[in-house]
């Protein structure tokens, strides 16, 4: 019935299910009412006929075009055509009529919600009553159905249900209104209104019941299309980096607070975006160690809208940065691991507020890591160290482990292309860092990246690497977070997203450090004519090894 990326709120809906669906339980609804209903009532053979054929043609089509259960799709037509050789014998009618509903219930109904699943039961049963009561042309007497208390218990059970769903979708919602799925919803509820309305006007069951069945067949269409139509997207939580679509492609604003934001977009969505926020144009550019482009755009405090034009196509962007502080650390040199780490919540369906970014603080783990990588290289006999670093508080605390710890081991720090390069920095130096190594300083005893380096365009801006790590890239679960990333927005995993994405879970990546090496391997892939996706893969143009025992 419906397509949808749910961490984007972008849906596409089948027309050609949505049109078998309706068809299906309207005609359904109909038959089975008619033999529920033959116990008390006279209807023409030729409308059992009709309804039946319709129902089984129907539920016959869907088995072929959609994937149904082969089995549910048999007793359907089965059941539908049963009825119209059965009306002549009411109690085999009606009890044929009574399984064709429960059939009905399960179809529409399963794998709902104990309440959604309550509300659907009702909305078919008074279907298949109402429908069943409006094709008579008389009542039999003393069959002991009283049409008129008949009549107003359907209408009032309809209403409620009705009712019910707005309440359920969220009355005081304010992204229902001016939506599709609010429109469906106000019109199911306005329908039954009348149908109960009519009911207590008219003093005539059957003419209550005849006039009525258009409401219904109103509130049946409504109840039919309701799922296949897409919900509106989530609202935007000041804090809590937005994540939606706009303009063909996603869209990504992170920290999603006032003041100077990021507006990220995939490699996919090309050069040629630009963003306009308070009357203001932002080209997204590229950033160095980071993937797609990037825009730098100043937001107010509480709700306003950013216009994303891309090439031909444009759209908007609804944020609300509510009163919170700004975080400027969230689009500075830093602010592209930043938005990793809160990506990583998000498409752990986990979404939570940015509070900070990776790099204003060294973490216990990677402080054990960089200790344990200076002793791995003393063990090699590495005749010297050079520190490469930042002005991030990360990164300053991050050499100074370093110092430290070469200085226990008597390592000696100094700049030395004889010896081994410890590069402490954030992504962006990190490139650049690594971009004169590719230019002819090259360092004997290799490079040697921090754990937060691990990110595609950092590592392969250079030809081998190694990294202090607690968890293999090449691990179900990295993998499936490589591919939850892939899948919803399209760009390579980063330690900082993993960790947020692992405590959505309730983990931590929290294994013995490995010292793992990193290569461009893409040119001997294709000798080998080895063309495997690469969506999920931690090095998208590379491989990564253990090269140490778990130190």
């Amino acid at each position: 019935m419906e397509t949808m990326h749910s961490h984007t709120g972008v849906s596409g809906v089948d027309h050609l299910a949505l049109a078998l669906r309706v068809l299906l339980l309207t005609s359904t609804a109909l038959i089975a009412g008619i033999g529920l209903l033959r116990a008390g009532a006279t209807v023409p053979r030729w409308l059992a006929w009709a309804a039946g054929g319709m129902s089984a043609a129907v539920s016959g089509i869907s088995a072929v075009v959609l994937d149904i259960n082969p089995g549910f799709a048999v007793a359907h037509a089965v059941l539908a055509l049963a009825i119209p050789v059965a009306v002549r014998w009411r109690t085999a009618a009606a009890y044929l009529g009574f399984a064709l509903t429960l059939l009905l219930i399960a179809e529409a109904a399963l794998g709902h919600t104990s309440l959604v699943f309550f509300l659907d039961t009702v909305f078919a049963a008074v279907a298949v009553v109402w429908f069943g009561a409006a094709s008579a042309t008389s009542w039999r007497d003393g069959s002991g159905l009283r049409p008129g208390p008949v009549a107003l218990t359907a209408a009032l059970a309809l209403a409620g249900a009705a009712i019910g769903q707005l309440l359920l979708s969220g009355l005081f919602d304010r992204r229902l209104w001016g939506s599709a799925h609010g429109f469906v919803l106000v019109g199911a509820v306005v329908a039954s209104l009348a149908v109960l309305v009519l009911v207590v006007v008219l003093h005539n069951p059957q003419r209550a019941f005849r006039t009525g069945a258009i409401g219904v067949l109103a509130v049946v269409v409504a109840w039919s299309v309701l799922p296949g139509i897409p919900h509106p997207p989530e609202l935007p939580v000041p804090g809590v980096a937005r994540l939606t679509q706009a303009a063909g492609t996603p869209v990504l604003v992170s920290p999603h607070r006032p003041g100077r934001n990021l507006v990220h977009f995939p490699d996919s969505a090309g050069l040629d975006v630009v963003v306009e926020s308070g009357g203001r144009l932002a080209r997204a550019v590229p950033r160095p160690g980071a993937s797609g482009t990037w825009a730098e755009v100043d937001l107010p405090p509480g709700r306003s809208e950013l216009l994303v034009r891309r090439g031909a196509e444009q759209g908007s962007v609804d944020v609300d940065t509510g009163t919170l502080p700004p975080l400027p650390d969230a689009a500075g040199a830093d602010g592209p691991e930043c938005a990793s780490a809160a990506l990583g919540g998000i498409v752990a369906a986990a979404a939570s507020p940015l509070d900070r970014c990776p790099a204003a603080s060294l973490s216990t783990e990677d402080e054990d890591a960089l200790r344990k990588l200076v002793d791995y290289l003393a063990s090699r006999h590495t005749p010297a160290v050079t520190v490469v670093g930042d002005d991030a508080p990360r990164s300053r605390a991050a050499a100074d482990v370093v110092l430290s710890q070469a200085q226990q081991r008597g390592l000696p720090v100094r700049d030395d292309p004889g010896g081994a390069l410890v590069l402490v920095a954030g992504w962006s130096r990190a490139v650049e860092v690594l971009d004169t190594t590719n230019r002819g300083r090259g360092y004997t005893y290799g490079v040697h990246l921090a754990p937060w380096l691990l990110h595609g365009p950092v590592v392969n801006a250079v030809a081998g690497a190694s990294l202090p790590l607690r968890f293999d890239p090449r691990d179900r679960q990295a993998l499936s977070y490589g591919m939850d990333l892939a899948a919803t927005f399209g760009e390579p995993p980063s330690p900082a997203g993993f960790r947020r994405w692992l405590a959505a879970r309730g983990a931590a990546p929290g294994g013995e450090v490995t010292i793992y090496a990193s290569a461009q391997v893409d040119v001997m892939q294709m000798a080998n004519h080895q063309h495997d996706s690469t969506a999920g893969q931690w090095i998208p143009e590379g491989t990564i090894v253990a090269i140490s025992d778990p130190l």
